[in-house]
């Protein structure tokens, strides 16, 4: 699932750039197929990643009454730099019964490439850097007749990758790593597919295929550090093998799984420090809120208090000031009682 996701993702690999094809349109004689309709690309386009291995737009002018819809046949015949195979190919030629690369650099080919051609017979790719023939990778073609991958420096030939091409008839696999076998005829093609089946089977490849394939599932469980690590450590064991790139696409995708996971991750630690400060905020708060109050009743007491003070303390006066009364009254008395004295006697 990860993986459909991060190819949604892909995310993140950047802007694809496109190449253009000049044609050179003309009827011409192919095995098996006789003269059909072929554009033969004589620029020298380039195509040295898998973002610029896009077709934009392909050049020159068809025959009287011919278009892109008769094409048949798609050939680079030029020493060149197409080191993938193109792009949107089947977008420009719908049609295609015949495709070939000479001596272009081409460095692999997948199922992908060749699944949009179904009715595709012929397929040279004679003199090229191929290395690999990966399980499946003609599964979708099952009309091939003519296959030519002569001068290429395969290594690793998957057991099954030949088991649907029951009308093969020519199979040229002459000056390669690990077989130089050429067939013209079915059961001369049976036996070059039975030796290839034994002596490139790649113990280096294969062992490297199990290991991208189990990061690949594990990749689900792993935490981005962990995935990291496994990725490092598998990159730096297979550092030197030739067929490191072949998985890079593969390699790609699960680097974006790690990469995603570790924004995820710091996500996730930026909102759990964040709810964190928040509980201790809304703690100290609801503390802060607790000492205004007690503030607030000590407060509230002291005035109290102070009141209670202020009415004693008139009370207390009242009372002397009642006391000093009295004592004034009692002594005007006696004065008048003195002076009544007074006057009697004289």
């Amino acid at each position: 699932m990860f993986k459909i996701i991060l190819l949604l993702l892909s995310m993140t690999f950047g802007t694809s750039q496109a190449v253009s094809f000049n044609c050179s349109y003309s009827s011409t004689s192919w095995t098996t197929l006789g003269s059909i309709y072929t554009c033969e690309v004589h620029n020298s386009a380039t195509i040295t990643s898998l973002d610029a291995a896009q077709i934009d737009s392909v050049s020159g002018t068809h025959q009287l009454g011919h278009n892109n819809d008769i094409v048949e046949a798609f050939s680079i015949l030029y020493k060149g730099l197409i080191h993938y195979f193109p792009r949107n190919l089947n977008k420009i030629f719908k049609n295609l019964k015949a495709i070939q690369i000479y001596d272009a650099g081409l460095k692999e080919i997948r199922q992908g490439d060749l699944k949009y051609f179904p009715n595709l017979m012929i397929l040279y790719l004679d003199h090229n850097n191929l290395g690999i023939l990966e399980k499946d990778l003609f599964s979708f073609n099952p009309n091939l007749e003519v296959m030519s991958l002569y001068g290429n420096r395969i290594t690793h030939i998957d057991p099954n990758v030949f088991d649907r091409l029951t009308k093969l008839k020519s199979l040229n696999l002459e000056f390669n790593t690990c077989i130089s076998m050429n067939a013209a005829n079915n059961s001369a093609v049976q036996n070059v597919i039975k030796t290839a089946s034994t002596k490139c089977s790649n113990s280096d490849y294969l062992n490297l295929q199990h290991k991208v394939k189990n990061l690949e599932a594990a990749s689900v469980n792993l935490t981005s550090d962990e995935l990291k690590e496994k990725l490092e450590n598998l990159e730096n064991k297979f550092k030197n093998s030739t067929f490191l790139n072949f998985f890079q696409g593969t390699l790609d995708v699960i680097k974006a799984v790690q990469v995603k996971k570790a924004q995820e991750e710091a996500a996730t630690i930026k909102s759990e420090a964040c709810s964190a400060l928040e509980a201790q905020m809304d703690e100290k708060i609801a503390d802060l809120k607790e000492i205004v109050s007690k503030l607030q009743s000590i407060m509230s007491s002291s005035v109290k208090n102070e009141a209670a003070v202020s009415c004693k303390e008139v009370n207390e006066v009242s009372k002397i000031n009642e006391k000093i009364d009295v004592k004034f009254d009692e002594i005007e008395r006696k004065l008048e009682e003195k002076i009544e004295e007074i006057v009697k006697k004289k």
